[in-house]
């Protein structure tokens, strides 16, 4: 793992903010602290606004959590050239064997659901934006994200919704499966990839998510976006597509001058992934993002490859270690170390 050799090179500004703008419960004591991996500290001038909209949008998924444990969050942020941002937990939590097959839990989702840090004081979730440009040019941070009282200005996507959507694929919205055929690399899965499953359509493979909560909502299993499975929808004519203009965890496009919020179909996504999601009226599901009068679509960000795929050989090397006390974990361990995940 690469990450603390990194943070000896670049500039690191650690902020532990509590969780305070989002309406949490009184069994909830989730707080978010920011760090930033900047050599040169090229990008200073947008620390505090980056960090005050991640804390707020981090503090709107906690509030929908129905946990009595504490969790404290640290969310590493760099800068690199890619077109539009990424996101994922740092490391994964191995859950149990599932149908026969090894299955792991986001890091962030494992400690907020149990209140122990897999890794320690290392960060917990990596994000990563787009600095040609993405950054300055694209993004639009809200000045009192708190509040959220702005209209975000119509030639703009708002970061708040940007870093919503990241925390969704650091909670459960990732996994090994090949985003097109919905194939496993090998004998293990993540707690989403475990409610995915291979449909038809129009004669070729269509991916879906088939966890209760959120067939319950949708109406029946919700299709994925094609290629691109740790998302929902897809554009016509495949199906999907009535989710695209309001969902935040969609993977088509984002609309400038928008505000996204978390749905009740991407809380229920993490309720049926596992995590402990408070209960929430069906009629969520419907919606709208706010102040979305000019729908100009821009990229959707993504999960990044390499933040899952490195978790996953971390801990394909943990199960070695207890391979001496469990025969079928030996079994797996021998299987699965010769394969390498190559999609998030």
């Amino acid at each position: 793992m690469t990450t603390r050799t990194t943070l000896t090179r670049g500039l690191v500004i650690v902020a532990a903010v509590a969780a305070v703008t989002g309406p949490l419960g009184a069994d909830a004591a989730i707080s978010f602290q920011v760090s930033f991996v900047d050599p040169g500290s090229a990008y200073a001038s947008f620390y505090d606004r980056i960090r005050s909209n991640v804390v707020s949008a981090g503090n709107e998924w906690a509030s929908y959590f129905n946990s009595s444990t504490s969790a404290s969050l640290q969310v590493q942020f760099s800068f690199a050239d890619i077109a539009t941002a990424s996101g994922a937990s740092v490391t994964n939590s191995y859950l149990g064997l599932r149908s026969g097959l090894a299955t792991y839990e986001q890091g962030a989702a494992y400690e907020i659901r149990t209140g122990i840090d897999p890794n320690g004081s290392a960060p917990d979730i990596q994000m990563t934006l787009g600095r040609n440009g993405y950054l300055q040019n694209e993004l639009w941070f809200d000045p009192s994200p708190a509040r959220q009282t702005a209209v975000v200005p119509a030639n703009r996507t708002d970061a708040r919704s940007v870093f919503l959507h990241e925390f969704g694929h650091a909670f459960a919205f990732n996994g090994w499966r090949d985003g097109l055929t919905g194939a496993l690399p090998g004998g293990y899965q993540s707690s989403f990839d475990a409610l995915v499953t291979t449909g038809i359509v129009a004669g070729g493979p269509q991916l879906f998510f088939t966890g209760n909560s959120a067939v319950s909502l949708y109406g029946g299993p919700v299709p994925l976006t094609f290629g691109n499975y740790g998302h929902v929808g897809s554009a016509s004519p495949r199906p999907g597509a009535n989710l695209i203009p309001w969902d935040l965890m969609n993977g088509v496009a984002f609309s400038r001058g928008t505000r996204y919020h978390v749905s009740a179909l991407d809380f229920a996504f993490l309720g049926d992934a596992g995590l402990p999601v408070k209960p929430q009226g069906a009629g969520l599901l419907a919606q709208a993002p706010i102040a979305a009068a000019v729908p100009f679509a821009t990229s959707v960000p993504e999960p990044p490859v390499y933040v899952l795929a490195l978790s996953g050989l971390l801990a394909l090397s943990m199960m070695r270690k207890r391979a001496s006390r469990n025969a079928a974990h030996r079994a797996f361990n021998r299987h699965a170390a010769s394969e390498t995940p190559t999609r998030p």
